[in-house]
């Protein structure tokens, strides 16, 4: 009998360990989770995408179907043109200035934030992105996990709706979802560039709970040769005149 409960004894101290570990599953540390993440686009320097991209109002009565040609350069060059038409709609971000043109004149200028979203999939050093998401208000002391249209996903920051949030494929590491502020932007349709290196070729922004764009790629080309003079905001702001100038705000 003693021999029975000596081994009854050390069977529950090699089985609780065992069931505590199947019921509550290791979660990564958010700063883990981000350096996981980044290093799946530490390829890719600069990129070159068309894509088709439509605008809806938010009352969803009127869209706007175009063709746009989009500039990045790592860590924080960022250029959107309509296709054969640049004047048309010109978006340039450098740092922290942002330049918009519009109909061949400046529609705004200033500081701004810059296109996080487009950023999280460019080489970045991953101290950088940390105090990119804690600035647009993400706990980054949260992670937790939760499922996002049937993928297991890592959540970054607080669980509850409308919070500030990340959500990073569990076995990919690839971003699923971004919300702050009163954006949300949703990426999917992650095909293969090139050696492992996965894009986005949908990503759906909304405002205040409504879509008002989609960016569908046609085409992307990873580590083309782009010229500075492309994001050269104080040169390309001569070629253009004023209409009342105001800071954006997004």
């Amino acid at each position: 009998m003693a021999k029975i409960s000596y081994f009854l004894i050390v069977l529950s101290l090699t089985t609780l360990p065992v069931l505590s570990s199947i019921g509550y599953p290791y979660i990564l540390p958010p700063s883990q989770i981000i350096e996981f993440m980044a290093n799946k686009f530490a390829t890719i320097k600069t990129l070159k995408i068309v894509q088709l991209t439509k605008i809806k109002d938010l009352d969803q009565q009127e869209e706007k179907v175009f063709g746009e040609i989009l500039y990045l350069r790592s860590p924080a060059f960022y250029r959107s043109e309509i296709a054969g038409q640049p004047s048309k709609r010109l978006i340039i971000h450098k740092g922290t200035k942002t330049l918009r043109i519009v109909d061949r004149e400046i529609a705004s200028e200033g500081e701004s934030q810059d296109p996080l979203y487009r950023f999280l999939m460019l080489a970045q050093d991953p101290e950088r992105l940390l105090k990119r998401l804690k600035a647009v208000g993400i706990n980054l002391d949260k992670a937790s996990l939760t499922r996002f249209e049937g993928r297991i996903a890592y959540l970054i920051g607080d669980k509850e709706e409308g919070s500030p949030k990340l959500l990073v494929d569990k076995d990919l590491f690839l971003p699923l979802l971004l919300q702050y502020g009163n954006v949300l932007f949703r990426f999917s349709d992650y095909r293969e560039l090139k050696g492992q290196t996965w894009y986005p070729y949908r990503i759906v922004y909304s405002s205040n709970g409504a879509i008002t764009e989609e960016y569908n790629a046609k085409d992307i080309t990873a580590n083309p040769s782009i010229d500075l003079s492309l994001f050269d905001i104080p040169l390309i702001r001569s070629q253009f005149g004023k209409r009342g100038l105001k800071a954006d705000k997004q």
